[in-house]
């Protein structure tokens, strides 16, 4: 009797043993772990319960008063495949160009094209997804209040002071944002590339939205204001890339749009 007694005993510890396991395990599945960076009062991983969405991680990072909202970024590893072939795609576009333009003799596009795709290669695949990441604004807005998941990042900039114009131009170029100015009256303040697109620039706002704007006499559209941080995109000559890929310049600004704004020196 004493035997099965102390039996009884060891299979109910064996039991309770593995029922906490269970329910550790458990609690761990039912979490998602979100990283805050930047300019908040919270950095660091965060727990959040497997059902959590944009508006608990936002609050949980705490983003300081003067965080650039309008240029937070919210990056999930679960686009990362996406943009990996994204990126791929753009880099086989740009030296097929460039072999293309050797074949005909075009040096000046050969550098062109061999440039972009250098600056191209040195980009990250961030996984950056359009968000809104005011965690006030999230509570109450329920469409733009997504879920998040496992190893997602938010990211919260300093306010910036430069509008950054990159693509078919000589170099790239920082210049200073004025409230209000038109994203076309930024282009002669940076020189062109030849073999830059006359009629079209690709504009992409701070939070990631892209959208194309005409610039030229016959499609010219209405003003469009410029965020601080924005990002112009030269598109080449359609002329010249779409015998290699039509929706390559849409896509190449798609690409940039994803890269979270860089720091700027003497920001707060």
């Amino acid at each position: 009797m004493p035997a099965m007694r102390i039996g009884l005993r060891r299979h109910g510890a064996a039991w309770l043993a593995a029922a906490l396991a269970l329910s550790s395990a458990g609690t761990a599945l039912s979490q998602v772990r979100v990283m805050a960076e930047g300019e908040v009062d919270a950095p660091g991983e965060h727990l959040l319960e497997n059902r959590a969405r944009l508006d608990d991680a936002a609050l949980a990072a705490k983003a300081r008063p003067h965080a650039y909202l309008a240029g937070a970024a919210w990056l999930r590893p679960a686009l990362i495949p996406q943009q990996t072939r994204l990126k791929a795609g753009l880099l086989f576009d740009l030296e097929l160009l460039a072999r293309l333009a050797g074949g005909q003799g075009n040096d000046r596009l050969v550098a062109l094209a061999t440039g972009l795709a250098a600056q191209l290669r040195a980009m990250p695949v961030t996984g950056r997804q359009v968000a809104l990441l005011d965690g006030r604004v999230l509570e109450v807005a329920a469409a733009a209040n997504l879920p998040v998941a496992d190893g997602d990042r938010l990211v919260y900039p300093a306010r910036p002071r430069t509008v950054r114009v990159v693509g078919a131009v000589e170099r790239e170029c920082a210049l200073p944002h004025v409230a209000l100015r038109d994203a076309r009256l930024y282009l002669p303040d940076c020189a062109l590339a030849p073999d830059a697109d006359v009629d079209t620039i690709q504009v992409i706002q701070p939070d990631g939205r892209v959208f194309e704007q005409g610039i030229a006499l016959w499609n010219r559209g209405p003003p469009v204001p410029l965020a601080p941080g924005a990002v112009l995109y030269v598109p080449l000559r359609a002329r010249l890339i779409d015998p290699v890929d039509p929706v390559f310049n849409r896509e190449m600004a798609e690409f940039l749009a994803t890269q979270p704004l860089r720091a700027e020196a003497g920001a707060p």
